[in-house]
């Protein structure tokens, strides 16, 4: 083979291999957004949950851990799901409207990427605290209380 079809060759295999390469990024987004329900009422400071676990009969028997985990966040927000509490920086917390009302709840509809999932430990009221970044918020919907 002559120089000429070496060099020819080798472009050709590095064509092919570039090609792959960014195929091969392109198509490693497997980060799937998690759909999360929380109250409008928020977001509250994590220093504010921390205290609570810390302070209130009803966390009693939390997990040590997670609250060591809970305090290296630093200064994050917090919003309230059904089941867990939803972690997340300012500007996120930014994204969900904070609504008060009275004779209603409003539930904001997000989904985003959850970063950790730790557990409050066995208290009477049992919740997850949710690490999350990445939030996409989709709608609300309000409920009327009922009596009211």
């Amino acid at each position: 083979m002559n120089n000429k079809s070496i060099i020819t060759m080798v472009i050709l295999l590095l064509a092919i291999l570039s090609l792959v390469l960014v195929y091969s990024f392109a198509g490693t987004d497997d980060s799937t957004k998690t759909p999360i329900t929380v109250s409008s009422e928020g977001p509250f400071p994590l220093s504010d949950l921390i205290n609570d676990i810390k302070t209130k009969d009803y966390y009693e028997g939390y997990d040590n851990e997670t609250l060591a985990w809970m305090e290296s966040l630093g200064n994050k927000k917090v919003f309230v799901a059904d089941d867990a509490f939803v972690v997340m920086n300012s500007w996120d917390a930014r994204k969900i409207p904070s609504v008060y009302v009275c004779d209603a709840y409003i539930e904001e509809f997000i989904e985003c990427d959850v970063l950790e999932n730790h557990s409050i430990g066995d208290v009477k009221y049992p919740r997850d605290v949710l690490l999350v970044k990445n939030v996409e918020y989709l709608g609300q919907e309000t409920h009327d209380l009922q009596g009211s």
